[in-house]
């Protein structure tokens, strides 16, 4: 992560840095270089959830119920392979920028085997425990509610103000007296 936020700021200051000093060329091939394969983490977010299970058929005698604690990380950003050249224009006198962002989306999803706990787990009557496919697709159920319900929780306006901040720190640095930064998609 340090590698690609180094990577990216050095690769910003040359591109933006680089406006109004070389041809448009030169211009180009640096923000093709920028943003090739580059991701702009902005927001890391520690989610814990519960996955809970009661099943407890009529026709079954007995029921059973199990309950998992779950820590996730999930960091969002801007996939900088969105962004395009187009998206940059400078004003005919060099002190004005205007960047459109692609809009925010969730980078990297992890929920590893160890930030996983069973918090309580009750078999009776008749019936047998959950084995280990019933508790692995509980635990997919349980991470698919946690990226719905992404939006819900913030994660994508942090992202927008922290990119915001990002840039806008970034090109008053390069020179830039306003700096204006849009996402896709929003109403300006």
């Amino acid at each position: 992560m340090k590698k690609t936020f180094f990577f990216l700021l050095l690769s910003a200051g040359l591109v933006f840095g680089s406006c109004g000093k070389n041809s448009e060329k030169k211009l180009d091939e640096a923000f093709s270089k920028a943003v090739s394969c580059a991701e702009l983490g902005t927001v890391e977010y520690t989610i814990t959830k519960l996955v809970i299970a009661d099943d407890d058929a009529f026709y079954k005698f007995g029921d059973r119920k199990i309950i998992f604690s779950c820590t996730t990380t999930m960091k969002a950003g801007i996939d900088l392979k969105d962004f395009k050249r187009e998206d940059v224009v400078v004003s005919k006198d060099g002190k004005s920028i205007n960047v459109t962002l692609p809009q925010p989306k969730i980078l990297s999803f992890n929920m590893s085997a160890e930030d996983i706990k069973l918090e309580f787990a009750k078999v009776s009557g008749l019936r047998a425990g959950f084995n280990t496919d019933e508790r692995n697709n509980l635990l997919k159920q349980g991470e698919k509610a946690i990226l719905e319900d992404a939006p819900n929780l913030g994660i994508y306006e942090d992202a927008k103000e922290n990119a915001t901040d990002f840039f806008k720190t970034l090109l008053a640095q390069c020179g830039y007296e306003n700096v204006n930064i849009a996402f896709v998609g929003d109403e300006v």
